[in-house]
């Protein structure tokens, strides 16, 4: 039985500094702090989150790094605007909650981003990994179900995809499975309407794997390509609604 990381892939510090960044960096993606506003004063942010100072300034020097905040003497700290928000930080994507603004955005632009990488990570896989990586990916698409419990099959779906992105032997692929991380915790977590059916998705995974264990980088690409089609329907659903 596949699990997620033991700790979250984030970039975050640890301690107070990592406690007040998150509570910050949810605000901001909620739109509590709405984009173009202010962060409340110093002296008001050390009341209301119970650290001091030198925490809440380490704390914005962390959001500025992940484009969600901005700092000058005349203003202060202010809320960048979304385009200037680092959309390939897992932290970013992982503060979206379903209830944030921008979060079918996110989904329908990651959707597109997956499906531009990961048929050819999956090509590359089936002439690059190694027999133990490509049995790896194989146990993780049969694993995607729920037999053992929704955190059980985003583990396995976690492997499935991460383990595809380090056999592909690409050292610049392989760094986006924090990316892919984030994604599908956030797109399980938001609801059924983020996942395609489950019996569905299990039979695409076992193809896309059958395809890589074969050494058949084409069929593994094209399979790859099939499976995200169902996300990028999602994605289309949601873009018509919005």
């Amino acid at each position: 039985m596949f699990e997620l990381p033991d700790r979250v892939l984030t970039s975050l510090p640890t301690g107070a500094v990592k406690d007040t960044v998150e509570q910050l960096g949810r605000r901001i993606t909620l739109g509590y702090y709405p984009i173009g506003q202010t962060l409340p004063k110093e002296d008001e942010l050390v009341s209301s989150l119970g650290v001091s100072r030198t925490v809440i300034r380490e704390a914005v020097k962390v959001l500025c790094g992940k484009g969600l905040v901005r700092t000058a003497r005349r203003y202060g700290s202010k809320v960048c605007s979304f385009d200037d928000w680092n959309l390939l930080d897992p932290d970013v994507i992982r503060w979206h909650t379903p209830e944030c603004p921008m979060t079918a955005r996110i989904y329908v632009e990651a959707t597109q981003l997956r499906a531009i990488l990961e048929p050819e990570a999956a090509a590359l896989a089936a002439l690059n990994g190694t027999q133990s990586q490509k049995e790896t990916i194989l146990t993780a698409a049969q694993g995607v179900h729920s037999d053992h419990g929704l955190e059980a099959m985003i583990g396995a779906d976690y492997a499935f995809h991460s383990t595809i992105l380090q056999a592909s032997g690409n050292l610049m692929l392989a760094q986006f499975q924090n990316l892919i991380h984030a994604v599908l915790v956030s797109s399980y977590r938001a609801g059924k309407d983020r996942v395609p059916e489950e019996k569905v998705s299990r039979k695409n995974h076992i193809s896309v794997a059958t395809a890589i264990l074969s050494g058949e980088p084409e069929v593994a690409r094209t399979k790859m390509q099939n499976m995200l089609q169902l996300n990028q329907e999602i994605a289309d659903r949601i873009t018509g609604i919005a």
